[in-house]
């Protein structure tokens, strides 16, 4: 199934959450020039503002609504009598993983692990949150906008957060 492109006629709410993927692409790409930079020098990890400042951006209330929304409409899609993929399913898990992972990122500032080892859970964070966005916007999003009907959405718009 070919990703949906944001003004290809999609539904409205998942354009809303395709430009909030495409914010937090931006940031983590603000993270991956911060790493690759960080991977040069020997400063110590806890003085880079920066780098934190951005991780907890990807992790405030504006994410966790983002969240609660896509799970409005996983869950709808899931009630339909249509044949689900399995990443679809794995997207709550997703979801939580992340809350998990950054309570975990939050304790990196003044964790004893090694600067090699905050690194790499940092670029594992990356690939993760690559990894789902892509699954939505590739499987997710177009297979609820093919499928849910009016009334599904609007039963989900007036649940919607934010």
């Amino acid at each position: 199934m070919a990703p949906l492109l944001l003004g290809e006629n999609m539904h409205p709410l998942l354009e809303e959450l395709y430009a909030y993927h495409h914010n937090a692409s931006m940031i983590i790409d603000e993270v991956k020039i911060l790493l690759m930079q960080l991977t040069k020098n020997t400063s110590p990890l806890k003085e880079n503002e920066d780098l934190f400042r951005l991780l907890s951006v990807l992790h405030d209330e504006k994410e966790r609504l983002h969240h609660q929304n896509e799970e409005l409409i996983r869950k709808r899609l899931v009630a339909t009598d249509v044949a689900i993929h399995p990443r679809i399913l794995d997207l709550e898990r997703d979801h939580d993983s992340f809350y998990k992972i950054a309570d975990h990122l939050k304790l990196l500032v003044d964790s004893e692990l090694s600067r090699a080892e905050i690194l790499a859970i940092i670029e594992d964070y990356i690939r993760k949150y690559y990894d789902h966005i892509d699954s939505e916007e590739n499987i997710f999003f177009p297979m609820a906008d093919k499928h849910l009907t009016e009334q599904d959405w609007q039963e989900i718009e007036s649940q919607w957060q934010g």
